[in-house]
């Protein structure tokens, strides 16, 4: 390709260049990214502003682009326009947009999407929806928090540079590995922050699905409404939508009866029970049995088959497909080791944790055990979230662990601090225990369980951050090495 056929693409977006002479001729553009990592022969290099992108100048420099691509203001690099040939931009995401359709758009055109969006359940809604359609027949790939997964739910070592959804050229690379492959669907979470960036921008969706709100993000976001806002912007790059009609923030979207819903009289209804979903399409009556537990799981399987009826696929077919998988790893997982019950769930909004705890409650009762939770205050993501979360736990557990979880740069012990301040106040002393890091809390709970007793895990059971570091970790792996040593 062309630089010349490049600068024409975004024509309107340039606001002035560093170019050398010659360099609108030259031929043998090759590829695109926004990772240095990325960066080959022959490639452009798109640099968005950010106070770590002086560090990825100088490491794109060295792998010598093509040209570099930046909405940092015009001679922001004057130093460098000796080394490099720069181009500076006013709107990053429309540019990359474009670029993405110039570089990507004939293996884009070729699959199907389905984003998935809402404050929790992103992540099995859309493993489920992509297992569905994978017992249906077609050839799926999943994108999301856990990664890239194909059709075979095999995991395929692509470079993340953010969590769950991609920038734009890293998703339209993941795009064309599939479509190369001839892949019918790719399943994604649409979080609020990649849709407030334009991040799927060029893609246009077979489906939306839109499946609870609560207050999330609020670091990034700063209000409720901008939160709100790019959640809906998924309908506008939608074909159809499937709407949760018990989350009032999303009824705005609802044009047909064709949406779903707990407790309103819609089309599509769903009721959960501790082992089974009832399922009401129209009229008829469905009653799936999933081969795991727990109801918030349930709703998400639900919301799942309900996104495949929206679709036209065959009822009988969809319904006979949920009963034959299975949600994601540590979605509500159950486990044991010696004499040690455990359950693995990643629930880590304030809404999610709370759920989740209802839910290990149930089970806990059913098989006649007492319940110990760890919840988690997470220091990346500012202190309000720790008091919502907080004054959700429920009441009537036999310890409750406090532990402070992705500490980064903040104090863990006020982390702590502030997570017992704001507890129900049937938590004291006699049935709280602290702790300053999800490991060492893992290891209270254990030391506080014995055989009758379940302990729940909720929170970011990932590599940890702390000081600037990353700490290695798996929930369990990390409790099968503790049983070892005691």
């Amino acid at each position: 390709m062309k630089v010349t056929t490049v600068l024409e693409t975004i024509e309107e977006n340039i606001c002035t260049q560093h170019l050398a002479a010659g360099m609108r001729k030259k031929n043998g553009v090759r590829g695109i990214t926004s990772m240095y990592q990325n960066l080959e022969e022959g490639y452009i290099f798109m640099l968005k502003a950010s106070k770590n992108s002086g560090k990825y100048l100088r490491e794109a420099i060295e792998r010598h682009p093509v040209l570099i691509i930046t909405d940092f203001e015009a001679g922001a690099f004057a130093e460098f326009h000796d080394e490099v040939d720069i181009l500076y931009i006013n709107d990053f995401t429309k540019a990359s947009i474009r670029l993405v359709e110039l570089f990507y758009g004939e293996y884009i055109e070729k699959m199907k999407y389905i984003g998935v969006t809402g404050t929790n359940g992103k992540t099995t809604t859309s493993h489920f929806i992509g297992r569905l359609l994978s017992e249906l027949g077609y050839k799926v790939a999943t994108v999301g928090t856990l990664g890239v997964f194909d059709d075979e739910y095999e995991k395929v070592g692509f470079t993340h540079s953010t969590p769950t959804t991609p920038m734009h050229f890293e998703f339209a690379e993941i795009i064309k590995y599939f479509s190369i492959r001839d892949y019918d669907y790719i399943v994604y979470e649409a979080t609020s922050i990649a849709l407030d960036q334009g991040r799927t921008g060029f893609l246009r969706n077979d489906l939306a699905v839109f499946n609870n709100f609560s207050p999330e993000h609020l670091d990034y976001h700063r209000t409720m409404k901008r939160y709100l806002e790019a959640k809906l912007s998924l309908a506008g790059l939608s074909d159809e939508i499937l709407v949760n009609m018990d989350a009032p923030e999303y009824r705005i979207l609802a044009k047909d009866r064709y949406h779903f819903s707990e407790h309103e009289d819609t089309y599509y209804r769903y009721r959960t029970a501790i082992d089974h979903i009832d399922i009401h399409v129209g009229a008829t009556h469905y009653e799936v049995r999933p081969g795991f537990l727990g109801e918030h799981n349930y709703i998400n399987l639900a919301t799942s088959i309900f996104a495949l009826l929206k679709l036209g696929h065959d009822i009988d077919a969809v319904i006979g497909a949920a009963g034959q998988i299975t949600p994601p790893v540590h979605r509500f997982e159950l486990f044991s080791e010696d004499r040690y019950n455990f359950i693995l769930d990643f629930a880590h909004t304030p809404v999610a944790i709370k759920e989740s705890i209802i839910n290990a409650m149930k089970y806990a009762e059913k098989v006649g055990k007492k319940l110990i939770v760890m919840v988690t205050g997470i220091g990346l993501r500012g202190y309000g979230k720790i008091r919502m979360t907080m004054e959700l736990v429920p009441e009537g557990l036999y310890y409750l662990v406090l532990a402070a979880e992705q500490v980064g740069y903040e104090d863990e012990e006020r982390i702590v601090r502030m997570m017992r301040k704001f507890l129900p106040a049937s938590y004291d002393d006699s049935n709280t225990i602290p702790a300053l890091s999800r490991q060492e809390g893992i290891i209270q709970a254990i030391d506080h369980a014995d055989p009758e007793t379940i302990i729940l895990l909720t929170g970011i059971n990932e590599p940890q951050h702390y000081r600037g570091g990353v700490i290695s970790h798996d929930d369990k792996q990390f409790i099968l090495q503790y049983l070892k040593k005691i």
